[in-house]
């Protein structure tokens, strides 16, 4: 989904919650847009951290989505793993602590409007949801000659070169 998407479905979705959670609506709304930043790390490492700037991010993203139906894309976004959220919920659990309570539904939140997006684009599983699953995927696609990694350095390379902002 795109970020506007983000900001204006997860305002809805504060809106709703709260008369059940008071402010923890402005946590769970801020945590269903922030939990995207693992987008701009992707950016940064996939550049070598050559570009810092949130520009390149949405210009590299946008080149990705044009391969969102190549055999060789996979993608993993870090904060998006299972293996962030659940230790989270399991701190929130023993903490009991209600702000972050509201942070780990607005992740979850986030999440589930991705897993529609990715559905409704015919794309369920070009998005890895845990690291185990993205290696073995990763190295059944590489035993098949394909490249996922070739994907990302390419749209990096592109960014760098200025492809979206020149049009070419």
């Amino acid at each position: 989904m795109r970020p506007t998407d983000h900001v204006i479905y997860g305002a809805v979705g504060a809106a709703a919650l709260y008369p059940a959670i008071g402010a923890g609506s402005l946590l769970f709304w801020a945590a269903s847009v922030a939990i995207d930043l693992d987008h701009y790390i992707d950016y940064v490492w996939h550049n070598r951290f050559t570009d810092l700037g949130y520009k390149g991010m949405f210009e590299y993203h946008r080149l990705l989505t044009k391969r969102w139906h190549n055999p060789a894309f996979l993608n993993i976004e870090i904060f998006h793993t299972i293996e962030f959220i659940v230790p989270l919920l399991i701190i929130t659990h023993y903490t009991g602590s209600a702000p972050l309570l509201a942070v780990c539904m607005g992740f979850i939140f986030h999440i589930a409007l991705d897993l529609v997006s990715l559905r409704s684009n015919g794309i369920f599983f070009a998005r890895a949801h845990s690291f185990p699953e993205y290696f073995i995927r990763k190295k059944m696609l590489e035993s098949r000659g394909l490249d996922p990694a070739g994907l990302y350095t390419e749209a990096a390379r592109m960014t760098r070169e200025g492809f979206c902002r020149d049009g070419r």
